[in-house]
């Protein structure tokens, strides 16, 4: 049962050819990079999103919490540009909660890892624990790894722990986190974002 589940769950993460490094064929929920999020949801929908948006620090990036009814997750997010009319998107995050249960998070962050493992071919690989950035207070701990393809771009899973701070002043929870990421994202990541 416990590798049926992880091969769904690969199968709905990426649902292209088994051994392709072209970040723009992963998907999450049937959602790719550069799409426009106009192709899933109205320009009503998407203005409503941004009432509850979350911004980086310059606000050339948004993180958009979007109504996807999903079996798979429980919150699918994604990064744009606000100022971009066509509300292309260059990051898209699917989030399991496993609040208290940090343990169990890791051991199925490794079991992802590992499935991935099998299907990228030109990557390069980074293991990262470290303090979660979101997190001003650095209570809060994030396990990743990172695929960073040569093509361009990553995809990331992420177990973190989060502080007792920003549970009770934001509300998060431990989670588990698969995430892919632009390449213009990534540089914006590594750059000026926070």
């Amino acid at each position: 049962m416990k590798l049926l589940f992880i091969y769904f769950f690969l199968f709905i993460v990426f649902q292209s050819s088994a051994k392709t490094d072209d970040i723009r064929d992963f998907e999450i929920e049937e959602i790719s990079i550069g799409d426009s999020l106009l192709n899933y949801y109205s320009q009503e929908v998407v203005e409503e999103a941004y009432d509850n948006a979350s911004y980086y620090k310059d606000e050339t990036f948004a993180v958009l919490f979007i109504p996807k009814n999903s079996k798979n997750y429980d919150k699918i997010q994604v990064t744009i540009k606000p100022t971009d009319k066509s509300h292309k998107i260059f990051g898209i995050d699917g989030v399991l909660y496993f609040d208290d249960n940090i343990d169990e998070c890791n051991k199925k962050k490794k079991e992802i890892v590992m499935d991935l493992e099998k299907i990228f071919t030109d990557f390069n690989k980074v293991d990262d624990d470290d303090y979660y950035t979101a997190d001003p207070t650095k209570n809060s701990f994030d396990y990743g790894t990172w695929f960073f393809f040569n093509s361009g771009g990553f995809v990331s899973v992420n177990c973190t722990k989060m502080g007792k701070e920003v549970r009770e002043k934001n509300g998060w929870r431990d989670q588990l986190a698969v995430s892919v990421t632009s390449k213009v994202l990534e540089k914006f990541l590594s750059n000026s974002a926070y």
